[in-house]
């Protein structure tokens, strides 16, 4: 890919191209997930304390995922060429994401360490019982450590923000594969953030903040602020429906990147 501006103009084309072709063979599995993710909601506040609830929510959660991975897959089996099934796809993926999830959990543990430690040695912290987080920012600022602080936060923000746009081919990759890629992926994308970042704002984090916000307003016209477990669940599911729009355009572009970028099947074998 050359960073020109007629390559922005193809990819952001042809991104919306493969979006408008994935929605109608995903829409059932978008229905299973917005139930699922529902049903997960109404459980965590209806399941009594304990293992078996514990383990009931545990198994709750493993089907939301999966119902995830199979809405991920239906639309990425709609644009790009395949080698296996809906429900194998759908769950390489879901092992796929768990693998991705542990790496980010791993990656926030550090990221909280390394500003607890910063802070520390830097004396930020509440000296008196019941010390606000204005009163410390108000302290920040008078001892001057306010500044670096807020500076290595950005530079991790943005560090994230590479870090998601180096991977993001592993579910269209797994989908289309039916094999696990997550860092297999990572060098496909190399050479190309300056041409991708830009356009992911673009197509995926605007368009979630957007319909991020207009699912908010949703559900607090039809169900006002939730108090029970019924209601916390249909305001999630309300929510996730109003979010579609960002989810098929996110894997629209995702696919693209990965018909782009993806070498031939079998060339990363050993990788």
């Amino acid at each position: 890919m050359a960073n020109s501006a007629s390559t922005y103009n193809s990819l952001i084309r042809d991104s919306l191209q493969r979006t408008a072709q994935l929605v109608v063979p995903s829409l059932p599995f978008a229905g299973l997930f917005t139930l699922a993710v529902g049903v997960l909601v109404f459980a965590a506040g209806a399941l009594p304390e304990g293992g078996g609830g514990s383990a009931a929510f545990a198994l709750l959660a493993f089907a939301t995922l999966f119902a995830h991975s199979l809405f991920s897959v239906s639309m990425y089996h709609a644009v790009v060429p395949v080698e296996a099934g809906k429900l194998m796809a759908a769950w390489k993926l879901s092992l796929s994401w768990i693998l991705v999830i542990v790496v980010a959990a791993i990656g926030a543990s550090i990221i909280v360490l390394f500003f607890a430690l910063i802070g520390a040695s830097l004396g930020v912290g509440a000296s008196e019982e019941g010390q606000t987080i204005t009163d410390m920012t108000a302290e920040m600022r008078e001892s001057g450590t306010f500044w670096p602080l807020f500076g290595l936060f950005i530079a991790m923000l943005l560090g994230v923000f590479w870090f998601a746009v180096r991977m993001m081919t592993f579910a269209a990759a797994t989908s289309a594969r039916g094999s696990v890629h997550v860092f297999r992926t990572w060098y496909w994308t190399k050479g190309h953030f300056r041409l991708l970042a830009p356009v992911m704002v673009l197509l995926v984090a605007l368009p979630i903040v957007g319909f991020g916000y207009l699912g908010s307003v949703a559900t607090t016209a039809f169900v006002g602020v939730p108090e029970t477990p019924w209601q916390e669940g249909l305001s999630s599911a309300i929510n996730m429906i109003v979010l579609l729009p960002s989810a098929w355009l996110g894997h629209g572009f995702a696919a693209s990147v990965y018909t782009a970028v993806a070498p031939e099947n079998g060339a990363d074998a050993g990788s």
